[in-house]
């Protein structure tokens, strides 16, 4: 107990100024979550602004944080697409870090979901799922599932999404059998939820959960439920899900400007059944595109 007291007291972030080494400055603190800060640097050799993530200094004793750290960064340095972020280096000594490409712009959720719903027109929507869908189809060309799609992890700048974030990412294949629970509650599909077996479906369906949300004007396209829950130890606790039994309305119910086809887009993206899903974000793009078309000309 004393030990997990210890990890939750946050020492402070690094100051602006602050150099990793000789060919890293820190610019700016960015923000982070529960284990790691996000720093805008310099970097000397590359002659740019660079983003790194680095696990915070109560982490860096605990051996799966460290190794969620090399992994992500592994996959980063592995991932060479115009809609994926793009890796530069991962580092394990004094402050465990990976640096990566410095992303211009907003977050979806900064851009669009933070109220400012008339950010994007039915076009700029479309735009951003082909762009997230492209980028989940080279992950999964790699062999990789991202696991995590959401609004605070693509970045949009000047009409073009750059998905992020690889903390949770999976490697995988479709000749193997994966269950893995981690993500978002909000854009969780149901086999993440359940822990029933994942796969590139998966993925679909969290840009399928960003699009209906950019169509329907923040509209989730399932409610949020209180549900009884166990932990190892039986005992009782509730948690937070998506409520799979209800069918989600129809896009065009919450903007009337949306067309049947491109709603019904959405719709099958975010279905509760793996089988009336798209399989890939291929599939899906494909679907975008014929019913967007005349958004698109």
């Amino acid at each position: 107990m004393a030990q997990q007291r210890r990890r939750r007291e946050r020492e402070p972030v690094l100051d602006d100024g602050y150099w990793f080494d000789e060919d890293l400055r820190i610019v700016e603190h960015l923000g982070g979550s529960r284990k790691v800060d996000v720093y805008l640097c310099h970097s000397v050799p590359l002659k740019t602004l660079v983003t790194c993530k680095v696990l915070r200094p109560e982490y860096r004793i605990d051996f799966s944080s460290l190794q969620a750290v090399l992994d992500e960064g592994d996959i980063l340095l592995r991932l060479r697409h115009p809609n994926v972020v793009e890796g530069y280096g991962v580092e394990l000594e004094d402050h465990p870090r990976i640096v990566m490409e410095h992303l211009e712009g907003e977050t979806i959720t900064s851009a669009f979901f933070s109220g400012n719903y008339q950010a994007f027109n039915l076009g700029d929507a479309v735009n951003v799922a082909r762009d997230v869908a492209s980028a989940l189809t080279y992950v999964h060309e790699q062999g990789y599932l991202h696991l995590d799609v959401k609004p605070s992890n693509v970045m949009y700048h000047n009409g073009h999404a750059t998905l992020f974030d690889f903390s949770v990412a999976e490697e995988y294949s479709p000749d193997e059998t994966l269950r893995n629970d981690a993500g978002t509650t909000e854009y969780m599909a149901p086999e993440q939820t359940y822990r029933r077996e994942v796969g590139y479906y998966t993925d679909v369906f969290g840009v399928g959960v960003l699009l209906y949300r950019l169509l329907s004007g923040g509209e989730l396209p399932y409610e949020l439920i209180e549900v009884d829950d166990e932990d190892e130890e039986g005992d009782g606790k509730t948690k937070r899900q998506l409520d799979y039994d209800i069918a989600p309305l129809h896009p065009s119910i919450h903007n009337p400007q949306v067309s049947q086809d491109l709603g019904d887009v959405a719709l099958t993206a975010v279905s509760g059944e793996i089988s009336e899903q798209y399989a890939t974000p291929q599939e899906f793009a494909d679907a975008l595109l014929l019913a967007a078309e005349d958004l698109l000309a």
